[in-house]
């Protein structure tokens, strides 16, 4: 059993997966300066883990932690996943690929497979990031900005008035409290530019591209949102279960009727005992493509 872990901003969300496909996630808030408390408050049960497969946003102090953790608990180094120039299909669109943050990568990884049409990811984390991929692997970019809690952080902070009325009083679109205008306030802006922003891509794809949301404010601001938009809240790890899951599959030795994994290909200008290409429309130059694979994992098609 090998264990995935998303460690964000704010929270850190994990899941096992086995020969039977990605158990159920779990997730739990992180503190600022430590997690090993935290750690073994959640894992302390676990056992039979093999590897650890890891996606970190939140700096090297935790990612030291989390190293430390699970040497000391299950004598493992867990695998630090890095966003490539090109993996499983997709190909990244930063000229230093090492930047794209790794959680926005692994989203691309997930989305990307099976899709018949463009892909664009809405993460809703304590930074808001929407990233696009072609139904063909191709990033296309993104853009990343404030989040709720740091829209709501920045009102609470610099304004005195606003910092002091802070209350439990109840959320109404049209407010009669100061914590009620701040909440209300903060989640139409965020939609405001999430559906403007909808509605421009789906005129530049001519309408065909599909919208998946994620991340822990996904829930709060989606009711908000056009109902073409798609929840899908474990997409981290499920592009982690790929990185898991390279390698397992056997090589067939007989000549394919289909191609379903392509560990490293170079150079393709011809494909003569192929039959049957499922899902690729045009390969003209295909510098590396590893592990790609076509099947899905088990419980976890998106």
């Amino acid at each position: 059993m090998k264990l995935l872990v998303d460690i964000g901003n704010s929270r850190i969300k994990w899941a096992c997966i086995d020969a039977n496909g990605l158990n159920e996630s779990q997730s739990f808030t992180r503190g600022k300066t430590g997690i090993k408390a935290s750690l073994t408050k959640q894992w302390k049960d676990l056992t039979d883990i093999e590897a650890v497969f890891v996606a970190n946003v939140a700096g090297d102090k935790i990612a030291q932690q989390l190293e430390e953790w699970t040497i000391k608990k299950w004598d493992i180094n867990p695998k630090f996943i890095t966003s490539e120039q090109k993996r499983f299909g997709v190909t990244n669109a930063y000229q230093q690929p090492e930047k794209l943050g790794v959680d926005r990568w692994l989203a691309l990884i997930a989305a990307r497979q099976h899709a018949r049409l463009a892909t664009c990811v809405i993460d809703c984390g304590t930074a808001i990031t929407l990233d696009i991929v072609t139904k063909y692997g191709e990033h296309q970019g993104g853009m990343i900005l404030p989040g709720l809690s740091l829209m709501r952080e920045t009102l609470t902070n610099k304004t005195d008035a606003i910092k002091d009325t802070l209350d439990d009083s109840e959320f109404k679109t049209l407010a009669t409290n100061t914590f009620s205008a701040v909440q209300s306030g903060t989640l139409y802006s965020v939609t405001a530019t999430l559906e403007r922003l909808i509605d421009d891509l789906k005129q530049q794809f001519n309408n065909r591209i599909r919208f998946i949301i994620t991340g822990g404010d996904a829930e709060t601001i989606l009711p908000l949102l056009p109902q073409s938009v798609a929840h899908y809240p474990d997409i981290v790890l499920k592009g982690l279960a790929y990185y898991a899951r390279q390698g397992e599959r056997k090589p067939q030795h007989s000549k394919p009727e289909t191609v379903e994994t392509v560990e490293t290909v170079e150079s393709v200008e011809s494909v003569e005992s192929v039959e049957s290409v499922e899902s690729v429309e045009s390969v003209e130059s295909v510098e590396s493509v590893e592990s790609v694979e076509a099947t899905t994992l088990p419980g976890e098609a998106i």
